[in-house]
């Protein structure tokens, strides 16, 4: 199992780490225990900015909690979750692009609507996000050790989801569920502990109208402007992110899909202690808040 960096403790950010670290474990409203990098993501997230990062982990817990069916009920030897993966291609991409970003990628492993299932998909991208947040995003440097510091620029300034919707029918629009999608939008813009820099969707279909209305009352104005259709061909995605690190089936050098596929259910299977332990994830005594209907 890869084992977590220490965070430095020469760094500007580190005293306000730790302040936050000691504020969460005094929270009767948060779970037990925390991941330091993990807490410096959500502190990163928010420029650094103390009191900020607060209400989003308190949010972040909250919706956990308040929704345990998708962000804390996980078994990665559960059968509708092991069908769930593979009849979906979920990617977190090698590097980062020169901006500091980190490329996420979705596709339909098996284009049949009857094997939708947005309870799982949604639980499986979760699951990969918070094994993906447990360790760096960039590649440790040949000869550095699994132990060695933790610098806040191994952490991406945000990600980029590219989303290949070909197969898509209306047919498929009829399995999605309207609770989770809402669930899974208000969490990834308003208690995720990574900044959502664009969202790209590719191969469109002749309803993508559909799709946009559909998706449009969950989005905040800020998130639909980051949304890019490209809808005559991947060309387009080519100048907005690096060719190269994407799969080789987009033209790109980061892997077959089948490669980059299997590297993140290893890494699933890797974090599964993490992953499992109600420790980091369960509050025992959670109030109620202005967060109780999400």
């Amino acid at each position: 199992m890869a084992t977590a960096r220490t965070c430095r403790t020469d760094s500007a950010w580190s005293d306000k780490l730790q302040e936050l670290l000691a504020w969460f474990e005094s929270n009767p409203n948060l779970p037990e225990k925390i991941e330091p990098i993990v807490m410096l993501r959500f502190l990163k997230c928010v420029q650094y900015d103390v009191e900020k990062t607060k209400p989003l982990v308190e949010l972040n817990y909250s919706m956990r909690n308040k929704h345990a069916h998708l962000f804390i009920d996980r078994n990665m030897e559960d059968e509708t979750t092991a069908k769930g993966l593979r009849v979906s291609d979920l990617l977190i991409l090698p590097g980062l692009t020169p901006e500091g970003n980190k490329l996420l990628f979705f596709r339909m492993a098996d284009l049949d609507p009857n094997t939708r299932n947005s309870v799982e998909e949604t639980k499986i991208f979760f699951m990969m996000s918070d094994a993906r947040f447990t360790m760096p995003d960039v590649e440790p440097k040949v000869g550095e050790s699994e132990l060695s510091e933790l610098d806040d620029s191994d952490i991406a300034d945000g990600d980029v989801q590219i989303v290949d919707i070909e197969g898509y029918t209306l047919r498929h629009l009829a399995y999605i569920s309207i609770f989770v999608l809402r669930i899974y939008m208000k969490f990834l813009q308003e208690a995720y502990p990574s900044r959502l820099r664009a969202m790209h969707v590719i191969n469109c279909p002749s309803y993508l109208d559909r799709l946009i209305s559909m998706m449009s009352p969950f989005l905040r104005e800020e998130v639909r402007n980051m949304i890019h259709y490209h809808t005559e061909g991947i060309e387009s995605l080519y100048r907005q992110v690096p060719k190269d690190m994407l799969p080789e089936e987009y033209g790109g050098k980061a892997g077959t899909i089948a490669e980059l596929k299997a590297r993140g259910i290893q890494s699933i299977k890797e974090k599964s202690g993490y992953l499992r332990d109600e420790r980091y994830w369960k509050v025992t005594s959670l109030s109620k808040s202005r967060w109780s209907w999400f």
